[in-house]
């Protein structure tokens, strides 16, 4: 190999290899996948709010409410998503065939920030726990909570049959915690 040599004097050898990038930089085997895997969760961590979208809703103490259509919008994300998961699992009963389904949301996606109550002659008043002062003055977010299924239609190739509407009634009712009421099936024409 030829050395060449910086401008500082330094002797620089010409690395080919991976295994010469790891004696150059003094690199036991074993650190390379603890590297990459910490640069992954660096990755994820700085990209994880494009992955998965904030909580619809608004700051109580935040005068700038996102647009109606942005809530609109995340609902209608999480019913399609739901709607995916209920016709994968659906297909997947003896005799159902081809699933169509139709999902009803009670609501929308709920913020839900620290409360503090106090108890008086007036009754109990409640206000909202705030961190920061000023302009900078925000509530304590603690969760937020999606909205829950109110009800289910699937329309499949099977759901004519007594048997395969029982199967998809009582699969949905324990998967959503939904009374029989609140899911139908119905054939497909």
């Amino acid at each position: 190999m030829d050395a060449k040599h910086d401008y500082s004097g330094r002797t620089m050898l010409p690395v080919d290899t991976p295994s010469g990038v790891r004696r150059a930089l003094g690199m036991k085997h074993s650190l390379i996948p603890v590297i990459l895997i910490g640069s992954l969760g660096v990755i994820l961590l700085l990209w994880g709010s494009r992955l998965f979208p904030s909580c619809g809703g608004t700051d109580p103490g935040n005068d700038s409410a996102p647009p109606e259509a942005d809530l609109g919008a995340q609902t209608d994300v999480y019913r399609i998503g739901i709607e995916g998961r209920i016709r994968d699992i659906c297909s997947e009963v003896t005799g159902a065939g081809e699933v169509s389904v139709i999902v009803t949301l009670d609501g929308g996606f709920r913020q839900v920030y620290a409360v503090e109550e106090k108890a008086g002659a007036a009754g109990v008043t409640r206000t909202y726990v705030t961190v920061g002062s000023g302009s900078s003055e925000s509530a304590v977010f603690i969760t937020c909570e999606a909205p829950s299924v109110s009800g289910i239609g699937i329309v499949c190739t099977g759901g004519n049959d007594p048997d395969v509407k029982r199967e998809i009634t009582s699969l949905l009712s324990a998967a959503f915690s939904l009374g029989s009421n609140r899911i139908y099936v119905t054939g497909r024409n």
